[in-house]
């Protein structure tokens, strides 16, 4: 990819030396990224990475290498042998990272759009928690984005039904920086001194996913993609996230997954963040084999709401069920979206039957080339 990128005869040299830099800085930031993870994943388990297949290894690394020289394998490896399913399709992490993504979501315009203070004026009313009042670059605003003063906050506050739910308004990447106050007292003592956030209703779940956790709302990431081809959005892998020992969903905060199939049904186990394997949950012991409930639901709204993101063309939506059995949406997510392993580390690759076309399309329209 760097020699297209300097003879890229389309651009001038200034800016194809600009974009040179560009991109060498954000494949050696995916490169850095990912170096202690993987270290991780051989800490759990050194077999994570023991060589595969020599022909299939050398058809992943062809299949790829037209954004790299020197393709990593230790995504292909760890993939291949956690799930036991070979698949050169695998996308390399520093790859997506640097590459694909990077590509297909380019336009910074599509920020705005994954911003949770603005979902509920984007998409129909009650599809995303209902919010009480917002933080935009230090000024505050009720829910209907109206400008109010920090004493109408606290008015407000004393209104509410607790406990609720105060976070970033841009990003919730690890569930860091999101709280559930359980009083006035406790909100305003966390809105106080805090820029660009949001206070939002806390959802409480239907009872399917309470009986894996209960201390926590569990959520289903589905993954998107709007095609290159001819701009159709399917649905490409969903994914169950759940809390445990009372930690959040995320991975990063200690939660693991289990990979849904297309017809709605569990994979048979889950994981954790760097690849340990459960038969059952470790708090409630519940098997991981059962359906999701309203599971063809959830995938024919999760691609109305994704129609209407536009610009991006990989969007992964958190969903959750709430306890009348309602889809909700916790938020959409269009940059770092750390979703591909949710899928591949399960034996599914990421594009899957769309592979060929999204890579074609990304080393053509490259964004380190315009």
């Amino acid at each position: 990819m760097y020699k297209r990128i300097i003879f890229n005869k389309n651009l001038p040299l200034k800016k194809r030396l600009k974009n040179l830099v560009s991109y060498f800085m954000v494949r050696r930031g995916a490169r850095l990224t990912w170096k202690p993870v993987f270290g991780k994943f051989y800490e759990t388990n050194p077999d994570n990475f023991k060589k595969t297949n020599s022909s299939e290894e050398k058809s992943h690394i062809n299949l790829w290498k037209g954004f790299s020289s020197g393709i990593n394998l230790s995504t292909y490896r760890i993939c291949r042998n956690i799930s036991g399913v070979s698949d050169i399709r695998y996308i390399p992490e520093e790859i997506y990272i640097a590459d694909i993504e990077d590509t297909l979501n380019h336009d910074p315009v599509i920020d705005y759009l994954a911003n949770k203070s603005f979902s509920n004026h984007w998409f129909s009313e009650g599809i995303f928690p209902k919010d009480y009042f917002h933080n935009v670059d230090g000024e505050y605003l009720d829910s209907d984005l109206e400008r109010v003063e920090f004493q109408d906050i606290v008015i407000l506050a004393k209104k509410l039904e607790y406990p609720v739910v105060i976070k970033p308004n841009r990003d919730t990447s690890g569930g860091n920086d999101v709280f559930f106050p359980a009083n006035d007292a406790e909100l305003i003592e966390l809105v106080k001194g805090r820029k660009n956030f949001v206070v939002q209703e806390r959802i409480k779940q239907y009872e399917f996913f309470n009986r894996y956790n209960p201390h926590g709302l569990n959520t289903i990431r589905v993954a998107l993609y709007r095609s290159v081809a001819d701009n159709e959005v399917h649905a490409l892998h969903t994914s169950m996230r759940m809390g445990r020992g009372g930690s959040l969903d995320n991975l990063k905060a200690g939660g693991i997954i289990t990979y849904v199939k297309p017809d709605g049904f569990m994979v048979g186990y889950a994981l954790d963040r760097y690849g340990r394997r459960f038969d059952e949950h470790p708090d409630t012991l519940m098997k991981f084999d059962e359906c999701v409930p309203n599971y063809d639901e959830l995938i024919e709204l999760s691609k109305r709401v994704a129609h209407k993101i536009f610009y991006a063309r990989i969007i992964s939506l958190d969903a959750c069920c709430d306890e009348k059995g309602n889809w909700r949406f916790v938020e959409a997510n269009v940059y770092g979206q750390h979703t591909i392993k949710f899928a591949q580390n399960f034996g599914f690759s990421f594009f899957g039957n769309f592979t060929d076309e999204v890579i074609k399309y990304c080393i053509n329209n490259h964004w380190a080339l315009k």
